[in-house]
């Protein structure tokens, strides 16, 4: 039997990659992404982890707060519960979405100054009313610091804000030990002073009172009658001269000197290396110092005993102990432009137990030509490289989740020996103005840019040290999700669709050859979507040929065909991630698939309707416009909706709620449950039971939560 000329068509652009058949179109220019985006068409109407607000008090709380998080807890505080305090949460909530506007307008700024400038713009438009709330809300805000949204600055920013604020801490104990040590020194060398003959002569004595009292007494007079000693001095000369010795050091160390007499921020490796070897004879001086001077203070320094050992002390003497009293040397560095040269370099910088905390930020993993070989980039690999260092403490994580593992970097930072955090940015020069954020969280969803954390601190085996947590759905080659949209005869149609590494490559446009946009006139039953094809191990060669869904400016739904070497990338990443399961000890040969998880959002797509869902939530059944609903992701647990019906709402793992089964109450309890909730995420929908008595009030108290 003859093959469908369709399929033969599709078959060559598979394997070949040329487009010569009918009805093979390029996606050059068209701006094609994965359908699994059609939620994130407009982050500033999103609420999630960013932008972030970097802490100016680190003190005793968290250096880095989302700005969600704060607006969030000032509503729990000001707002009161149901419908009368419905217009402040709006209020407050319509200035968080502004200052997101401002973020993306280029805005800059302290939180404090841009939620001054988002009021305003507000104020303007609602008048008085508005501006008392926002005032309110003002006043009960606690935080403030430098905010920051997911841009290729990010990384470097929040990592900087995560050392300094441990570095501060760090400094503010040991200048207390330096200070309190120097100042019991003296103290020794001042009593002796007062018992000798010259500690009684008229200077001594002068120098001895504040100069506001000086005038009270006749020091000339004074000395002759103290002119005797009053015994034997209680400082040898050798001892006077260790305690002076010590005391000198330790006034003169340039390590926590409040005049940051040395730099602990570089831009390159070897100039912080180097730094920190220069250094060495300075911190031996200065440990010793220490040594010497809790001896003594404590009378406990024996002469027969310490002298050798203190004579011979020098940087060869410090432990592990000694250097992590010191600050750390904080590197940002980008991974673009560094070769096997610049990786050899950097993992021999970190191997030598040098207090280095790197960060490797990378912006592209998907340049040639590693990519053409079907492999990954610098950034990826090198995390995984310093890993077999066993003694460096590694963060892989994109940027959209840094927040996310912000309690791994606070401890990467607290780690005494060298760090190496690995970055995915989203800044790539191929993504045609996509967020940085959407290109990251790309990045992690595919496995092309997993998150991963190795601590040697944590254990003795791999099973303890290593951990993928916060990656979506682990066990699953790639992770799941409902897309929902309507086909040409306006029926709808689910479908429960993995988004891969090929999804994640369709963000980029440099790589538009390896597509091919296939018109409705020419599906045919050879097209297998690529989640399908790759988990039957179909070869492609004479039957089938694999595509992805994307979707158009108009959200509008497209299918693509993918070429082999593309394919060929795709199960080299699964490999990839496969490799790191089997190292955290997540192989499980019968392992059940985990859920497709679902919290619905829906977009209006010209004929087609696109939705996706949350990895993070229980899946309901997919719902109308008139469904009710909850945008889980922004839930705050606090208990009000399951409280009044703990069959119809429910908790999810992550214990944020979700409508469980919306015919297990009443249109009442869903509108009172809207009107309660602190954060208005409750959507109630159209009644259900058009029986229910009360209806025609119900249904307009509803509108404000439509």
């Amino acid at each position: 039997m003859d093959m469908n000329p369709k399929l033969q068509d599709h078959l060559v652009f598979y394997l070949t990659g040329n487009r010569s058949g009918a009805g093979l179109e390029a996606i050059d220019g068209v701006g094609l992404r994965p359908a699994l985006f059609a939620r994130f068409h407009d982050l500033t109407r999103l609420r999630y982890d960013y932008p972030l607000v970097l802490s100016e008090e680190t003190t005793d709380g968290d250096f880095v707060h989302t700005l969600a998080g704060l607006v969030d807890a000032v509503l729990r505080e000001i707002a009161p519960r149901g419908i009368e305090g419905e217009r402040l949460r709006r209020s407050v909530l319509r200035l968080e979405r502004e200052i997101r506007t401002l973020l993306t307008e280029g805005a800059t700024g302290r939180l404090s100054e841009l939620w001054s400038r988002a009021a305003h713009r507000l104020v303007a438009k609602g008048g008085e009313a508005v501006e008392r709330d926002l005032a309110r809300a003002r006043a009960a805000l606690s935080v403030d610091g430098q905010v920051v949204d997911c841009t290729g600055d990010l990384p470097a920013q929040l990592l900087t804000h995560a050392w300094r604020a441990v570095q501060d801490s760090k400094a503010r104990k040991l200048r207390g030990d330096i200070e309190t040590l120097a100042v019991r020194l003296s103290d020794l060398i001042k009593a002796d002073l007062a018992r000798s003959e010259a500690g009684r002569r008229a200077e001594a004595l002068t120098a001895g009172i504040g100069s506001g009292h000086q005038g009270l007494f006749d020091f000339e007079i004074m000395a002759r009658l103290l002119a005797k000693p009053s015994g034997k001095s209680a400082l040898s000369e050798s001892r006077r001269q260790r305690i002076e010795t010590a005391l000198a050091v330790l006034r003169a160390q340039r390590f926590y000197a409040s005049d940051s007499a040395y730099s602990f921020g570089f831009s390159d490796i070897e100039a912080a290396l180097a730094a920190f070897r220069d250094r060495l004879p300075a911190m031996a001086e200065l440990v010793k110092a220490m040594a010497i001077a809790e001896l003594e203070v404590d009378g406990r320094y024996v002469d027969a005993k310490h002298d050798a050992y203190f004579a011979a002390f020098d940087q060869a003497s410090l432990g592990p102990q000694d250097v992590a009293l010191f600050p750390d040397y904080l590197v940002c560095m980008s991974a673009r432009d560094s070769g096997p040269a610049a990786r050899a370099q950097l993992l021999a910088a970190l191997a030598s137990g040098a207090p280095l905390k790197v960060l490797v930020e990378t912006n592209d993993i998907l340049a040639e030509p590693p990519f053409a070989e079907g492999r990954f980039s610098f950034g990826a690999q090198l995390a995984v490289s310093a890993m077999g260092l066993n003694e460096v403490f590694v963060l892989q994580a994109a940027s959209s989740h840094l927040y996310g593992v912000r309690d791994k970097l606070r401890a990467a930072m607290r780690t005494p020996g060298p760090v190496l955090v690995s970055v995915f940015s989203g800044a790539a020069a191929g993504t045609d103005g996509l967020p940085p954020y959407l290109v990251s969280a790309a990045a992690m969803e595919s496995r092309a840019f997993p998150t991963f954390v190795y601590d040697p601190s944590a254990g003795a085996d791999w099973a303890t040290r290593f951990s993928l947590d916060g990656n979506p759905q682990p066990m699953q080659p790639w992770p799941l999700h409902e897309c929902a949209y309507a086909d040409e005869a306006m029926q709808r149609i689910s479908e429960t669709l993995p988004f891969t590494f090929v999804d994640f490559v369709l963000c980029d446009g440099r790589h538009a050859r390896h597509f091919a946009r296939v018109p409705p006139a020419h599906f045919n039953g050879g097209m297998v979507p690529l989640g399908d094809w790759l988990a039957r191990g179909a070869n492609g060669a004479t039957e089938t040929v694999p595509f992805v869904y994307a979707m158009d400016g108009e959200h509008r739904l497209h299918k693509l065909i993918v070429d082999e070497k593309l394919v060929h990338a795709a199960r080299r990443c699964a490999e990839a991630w496969h490799r790191l399961r089997e190292l955290e000890g997540l192989k499980r040969t019968h392992a059940p698939p985990e859920p497709a998880a679902a919290q619905p959002a829906e977009v209006t797509a010209g004929p087609a309707i696109a939705h996706s869902t949350s990895p993070s939530e229980a899946a309901p059944d997919a719902r109308s416009a008139d469904d009710p609903y909850i945008e889980t992701e922004r839930c705050t647990s606090c208990n009000e909706c399951t409280q009044i019906n703990s069959v119809m709402f429910a908790y999810n793992a992550n214990q944020q709620a979700y409508i469980a089964d919306p015919d297990a109450g009443t249109y009442r309890q869903l509108v009172e449950a809207a009107e309660s909730c602190q954060v208005s995420i409750i959507h109630p929908g159209k009644p259900r039971n058009p029986n229910e008595p009360g209806l025609e009030e119900l249904v307009l108290r509803a509108e404000s939560f439509a």
